[in-house]
């Protein structure tokens, strides 16, 4: 889109030392790989990311360029192989030895706020590498949280000649007051707001969603790619059933009886999965919340994960799966209720007939088996009669799981099909159980 192209012109011309604050959901690592793929000095690169955005980054790089990473896992440092490198914020302290041995030519910090704090030790680490590096690219929609001190650091390695004193910085912008009893220093107002905009304007773009809605799509898809915190339980319940599946439908006779019940257990593949990518279908939540002042709703499907995000929840979301009026009391709250920031609903239940234009943004947390199934409750939020309304839908699937292989087929269904209406179409009603098995079969044996 014209935007991002004006983001790779703005990298460009600031020789890769930029702070990239587009809103959420702008494509700001579309843009960085951009640069990155121009840049063919700017390595080796590191990326430093949340553990919910590491995969996504792999992913992005594999679907959108030709270059080649390493994403890091665990605390034990194995070498490093490629000359792009991906690692979580978590990790950081246990690799530092490793990556300061690459002397970074680039570092790209991702959701750049988790570095506010100066004397944590991912902060630290990510200054020591900063420091090593020619090309340092920050990116956050919500590059301040609360309260301008926080922003020092990043500006800092962004720019360290024009933020080069923490007090300097402290006394200027963040309205310093003695402490309790004149002991020490209060950083926590504001100064100079003004001034400190002007500053940013020569290494800062930003971009929000009103800015460049002609541009957008009326809908778009993004898949978050995470990792399964329950791996090992997943895998022996997968092999498990391949075992079983083999065993019990030998024959055309066994194949009919037995598919009602494959499709229970396939249920049990889906069920461990959404377990486990919670962890960091809460951390996307969390970030949505805090990094913008939009309502989200959140579809699942499995009655455990519908009440593991409503106890999490409860006290800003509205509750779907309800019936009769409770339901209606339920979405009035969701649309009415400015406190009322999540919608918490069941793609079955909630899918259909209800109105959830309060918000421009879905997330599904697991997913059904057709597309006009989630084309149904994705269009929950879609504003009737307004074709030109921008939405927002991101998938989040766990690595290497079921969630992948059922993925794949319902987009071959959505290539097919081309367009989905709202309603039933019993025509793609029935999920393949053989072509699923395979795929299944596939990523195992692989």
């Amino acid at each position: 889109m014209k935007f991002q192209f004006e983001g790779i012109r703005f990298l460009c011309k600031n020789n890769g030392r930029v702070l990239l604050a587009d809103d959420m959901g702008l494509g700001k690592s579309l843009q960085a790989l951009a640069w990155a793929s121009l840049m063919t000095g700017a390595r080796p690169l590191i990326i430093v990311a949340p553990a919910n955005a590491k995969f996504n980054w792999e992913a992005e790089i594999k679907t959108h360029t030709f270059l080649d990473c390493q994403v890091l896992e665990g605390r034990k440092p194995v070498p490093i192989l490629k000359d792009i490198v991906i690692i979580n914020f978590d990790i950081l302290p246990w690799w530092e030895d490793t990556l300061c041995q690459l002397k970074p030519q680039a570092l790209i910090i991702d959701e750049c706020q988790n570095v506010k704090t100066r004397n944590i030790t991912r902060t630290q680490v990510c200054k020591k590498l900063s420091e090593m590096a020619s090309y340092v690219i920050g990116m956050s929609g919500t590059p301040i949280v609360n309260k301008p001190v926080e922003f020092f650091s990043i500006l800092n390695m962004i720019q360290p000649n024009e933020f080069s004193n923490f007090w300097k910085f402290a006394f200027r912008y963040c309205d310093p007051q003695k402490g309790w009893q004149g002991r020490g220093w209060d950083f926590r107002g504001s100064s100079h707001t003004q001034e400190l905009h002007d500053r940013l304007q020569n290494f800062m773009i930003r971009r929000m969603k009103d800015d460049v809605m002609t541009q957008l799509p009326k809908k778009r898809r993004t898949t978050i790619l995470v990792s399964c915190e329950n791996k090992k339980e997943y895998e022996h319940a997968k092999n498990n059933f391949l075992e079983w599946y083999e065993n019990q439908m030998g024959t055309d006779k066994a194949r009919c009886a037995k598919k009602a019940m494959a499709l229970v257990r396939i249920g049990q593949l889906k069920k461990l999965a959404a377990e486990g990518k919670l962890k960091s279908a809460f951390q996307w939540i969390d970030d949505f919340l805090d990094s913008t002042n939009e309502k989200l709703v959140v579809f699942v499907h499995h009655k455990s994960i519908f009440q593991a995000l409503w106890d999490r929840y409860k006290k800003i979301a509205a509750r779907g799966k309800q019936k009769g009026k409770q339901r209606q009391i339920e979405v009035d709250k969701f649309q009415n209720d400015k406190k009322c920031k999540l919608y918490i609903g069941s793609t079955k239940a909630d899918g259909t007939a209800i109105t959830l234009t309060a918000a421009s943004t879905v997330l599904f947390l697991e997913l059904g088996w057709t597309p006009a199934e989630m084309s149904q409750a994705e269009d929950r939020i879609r504003r009737i009669g307004q074709t030109a309304t921008k939405i927002n839908v991101y998938y989040i699937l766990a690595k290497d799981t079921i969630d992948l292989n059922i993925w794949d087929l319902i987009e071959k269904k959505r290539k097919i099909i081309g367009k989905i209406l709202d309603g039933e179409d019993v025509k793609e009603s029935k999920m393949n159980v053989g072509n699923l098995v395979k795929l299944l079969n596939h990523k195992t044996k692989k």
